[in-house]
């Protein structure tokens, strides 16, 4: 990890990199854990995470600790859902056998006062996680479909069609009281 911020030359830049290491480095290595159940992958996801995080540091606000929080969380659930997927393929394993949910802080623990935004974060809650990525860096982090395409290693159309039904699933949802089911 030493060589990777080694690597950036702009002081302000790296000290704001040894920060969110230090702040949720933590937090991601029990996100990669959980989904990999190896320490040891879980220490490269964690690796791999950062080197994400780094092309899109000029980005982060850290002020934002929730949006910054969701940001880390889901750069290392991907990254770590990736690693997951070779191991299956070298172990002929299923990516249905990790329970994803489970590695996932919820987003909104933060207590509201406005109903309707409180109606609003639940139905989101109840998105499933690809929808509920998307759009939490759509909205929350402001990013690109094309930022989005690259943070997740997916397609930009991918990732344009997961907005896409994410909005329609949460308006029906919101149109029916919140009950997602």
């Amino acid at each position: 990890m030493l060589a990777l911020f080694l690597s950036i030359n702009d002081k302000i830049a790296r000290t704001k990199l040894e920060r969110l290491h230090a702040r949720y480095s933590r937090l991601m290595l029990s996100v990669a854990y959980k989904i990999l159940n190896d320490s040891y992958l879980a220490e490269d996801a964690v690796q791999q995470s950062f080197e994400k995080i780094i092309k899109n540091l000029h980005k982060i606000d850290e002020k934002n600790v929730l949006t910054t929080r969701n940001f880390v969380v889901i750069i290392c659930r991907n990254v770590s859902l990736n690693f997951y997927r070779d191991k299956c393929d070298n172990q002929s394993g299923d990516i249905d056998d990790v329970n994803i949910e489970s590695a996932e802080p919820s987003p909104a623990n933060i207590v509201i006062d406005n109903e309707s935004v409180e109606k609003i974060v639940n139905a989101i809650e109840k998105l499933p996680l690809i929808y509920r990525d998307v759009l939490s860096l759509r909205i929350s982090g402001e990013y690109s479909a094309k930022e989005i395409a690259q943070i997740l290693d997916i397609s930009v159309e991918t990732v344009n069609k997961r907005l896409f039904r994410a909005r329609k699933t949460l308006a029906k949802s919101l149109e029916r009281g919140g009950d997602n089911g």
